[in-house]
């Protein structure tokens, strides 16, 4: 990996920190990195980090060298393409509830990066409304306040101004009820100008809908704003494994069987099957 990929990585980074309240948050946010890590590529004291780090904060920061990892059209990737594309253009807003290791992140991250106005926000236990609305502020291009009605009319003002502008709220599942009532809100204050993406587990889609079975306010308002219905998606298609494994330069056909076999339909650990197999093959 180049100074130069490395340099990119860490811009990278930094525009996706810039979706927390704090450097603490972001590293949450991410698997097997601290928060000593991002301050150390924050700061370009890069000696003491791996390669495999690298490239480890790389895919979950939605920067991918050109010889590192590749887009595939897989199933679930083009479905949400369609979701998110659909939203964007024409200011709706979707809940889709989709399975573990199916991509969702990636793609979300990859199409916020290739889309002017696209807003990706990757939620934690931790962030409560404010926390949200802070996080949107900074990627919207504003300055965070301590009210959380000043930050909604800064929020409204930022994306309203905009074209065509689409929020992706990633991991929506880990959102306690008020933070999560908070898309709602937005997609009533900015109906017919922004989109709205809402991505979580099962249990997301089984929370809303039986609150709002329930007549619970909160749940019926965020039911509501995204029709009455979530997409699901629960399971890669049968070449989907496949499909990522030749578009990243596996080709042998006992080694794409094996990371089909082993990686049982998660997308996270064919991801590491694929790197480990190239490595061993020398590419």
């Amino acid at each position: 990996m180049t100074n130069e990929q490395k340099e990119q990585i860490r811009d990278a980074l930094l525009r996706y920190t810039a979706g927390f309240a704090t450097q603490k948050e972001a590293a949450e946010s991410l698997d097997d990195v601290s928060a000593t890590t991002l301050s150390l590529l924050k700061n370009d004291r890069w000696e003491k980090i791996t390669e495999r780090t690298w490239q480890h904060i790389a895919r979950q920061v939605g920067f991918y060298c050109a010889e590192e990892w590749k887009q595939a059209d897989t199933g679930p990737y083009l479905l949400l393409r369609i979701l998110f594309g659909d939203a964007q253009r024409y200011a709706m807003a979707y809940g889709v509830a989709i399975g573990s290791g199916l991509g969702k992140t990636y793609t979300a991250k990859y199409y916020a990066k290739e889309h002017a106005n696209a807003h990706y926000i990757a939620c934690n236990e931790q962030m409560n409304r404010k926390g949200l609305l802070d996080a949107l502020i900074k990627i919207a291009g504003g300055n965070t306040s301590r009210s959380a009605e000043a930050s909604l009319a800064q929020v409204t003002a930022l994306l309203g101004a905009q074209e065509e502008p689409l929020i992706i709220i990633d991991d929506a599942h880990k959102l306690k009820d008020r933070a999560l009532h908070f898309a709602a809100l937005l997609y009533k204050t900015l109906i017919n100008k922004c989109g709205i993406i809402i991505l979580g587990s099962d249990e997301l889609r089984s929370r809303v809908v039986e609150g709002a079975r329930l007549n619970k306010e909160l749940h019926q308002e965020l039911y509501n704003a995204i029709g009455r219905r979530f997409i699901t998606l629960g399971q890669l298609g049968p070449r989907d494994v496949e499909v990522v494994c030749r578009a990243n330069g596996v080709t042998n056909e006992a080694t794409i069987t094996e990371i089909k076999d082993t990686c049982r339909g998660s997308l996270h650990h064919a991801t590491s099957l694929i790197h480990a197999a190239r490595l061993q093959s020398g590419s």
